[in-house]
């Protein structure tokens, strides 16, 4: 109910820290839903249901956006997208157990093997891609969620610590803020994702047509039903029946991927979506020549991301830290892009926090000055 989910709100404010995890329905649904939210303080834990729940889960709001209470959360980056797109809930205060393990060195960053490593438990992996979206729920599907946030009190204590030993606590809260400020976006229908299979643009045009009829029709089933795309039809599927096209329903319900079930229930429709693009085709790889100077550029560009790629992996070997938690691939691009040259210009293009440019500005610096501008190559 709404007083005891403001009850245990009340207890998380005075503790000033709560162990937070949501689950959502990914599996089982075209689109993300927050489906459960566990929490753990002061040795409680909490398994609350937003299905239950509704408009009153959006109680958690000043809470969540309460800079002086810590949010322990492990690999938060879709939590936060979940509790925006559902809750418009903005997050502060975060701490991610997963970030903290990274930049300690562990190579096993699950929540299961951080668990296991400090605490001794081998938790149960039954459940993890359970229908968090169907109800009621089971005893065992609780005890799991409960076991998410169980144990994220202790661990954030003794993670902290270990984060400030290794003087890194300040390239943590960086890597906090940047999550909080770069919540993921929730999926959205995106008619030409076929462009992204494996090998399409190397089909006839003709074929590429019948792939994206295939494609734009599973997307508006998958919303239809609301079921995931790959329990609509398999990515695989759509690239076997776009460059053979079935004869008939029984050649249809003969391709892997579809079966006599699928081919009964919706095969007129896919049948119906191949013959409305006949003697359509799509050009999927023709571009124009480029000019030598154009071939030169990109190359040079493709030649600077090169190295600065190298640089950041040599530095993740040298300080014994995953490459991704030094710069991210976005961050890599726009300093290729940008090519910085002073302390000053770098600052502008990426904000480096302390530790960061006490170990990394310089060699980047050095490297920088090296490449070669694009447009005058």
């Amino acid at each position: 109910s709404a007083e005891t989910l403001s009850a245990a709100i009340d207890v998380w404010q005075k503790a000033g820290i709560v162990g937070l995890d949501c689950e959502s329905n990914s599996f089982y649904a075209y689109k993300d839903k927050l489906c459960l939210l566990q929490a753990t303080c002061d040795d409680q834990d909490w398994v609350i249901d937003p299905l239950a729940l509704g408009d009153d889960m959006k109680l958690l709001n000043p809470i969540l956006a309460d800079e002086s209470v810590i949010k322990i959360f492990h690999a938060a980056e879709f939590d936060l997208m979940l509790l925006k797109q559902d809750l418009g809930a903005e997050i502060k205060g975060l701490f991610d157990t997963q970030v903290a393990m990274t930049l300690l060195g562990h190579t096993k960053t699950g929540l299961a093997a951080l668990i296991e490593s400090y605490c001794g438990l081998k938790p149960s992996k039954k459940e993890q891609r359970s229908n968090w979206g169907a109800r009621p729920l089971t005893d065992s599907q609780v005890a799991y969620a409960r076991l998410d946030t169980h144990f994220l009190p202790d661990l954030h204590q003794r993670l902290r610590g270990e984060v400030i030993e290794k003087g890194m606590l300040d390239h943590a809260e960086h890597e906090f803020e940047r999550q909080q400020n770069d919540v993921l976006s929730p999926r959205e229908p995106n008619m030409e994702g076929w462009l992204k299979f494996k090998g399409v643009k190397k089909f006839a045009p003709e074929a590429a047509a019948r792939v994206r009829a295939l494609f734009q029709w599973r997307e508006l089933r998958a919303m239809e039903i609301d079921k995931p795309v790959f329990r609509v039809l398999p990515n695989d599927t759509i690239l076997d029946l776009g460059e053979k096209p079935p004869q008939d329903m029984r050649d249809l319900a003969g391709r892997r991927g579809v079966g006599w079930r699928v081919a009964k229930k919706v095969g007129d429709e896919m049948m119906a979506a191949l013959e409305a693009v006949r003697g359509e085709s799509i050009e999927t790889h023709i571009s124009k020549p480029l000019s030598p100077e154009e071939r030169r550029q990109r190359r040079t560009a493709r030649e600077n991301q090169d190295a600065l790629r190298t640089w950041r992996k040599q530095m993740a070997q040298k300080l014994e830290l995953p490459s991704e938690r030094l710069m991210h691939r976005r961050q890599l691009e726009k300093i290729a892009h940008d090519l910085p040259r002073t302390s000053d210009d770098l600052q502008r293009t990426l904000p480096m926090n302390d530790w960061q440019r006490e170990n990394l500005e310089p060699s980047l610096l050095a490297l920088l000055e090296k490449l070669p501008d694009p447009q005058n190559a």
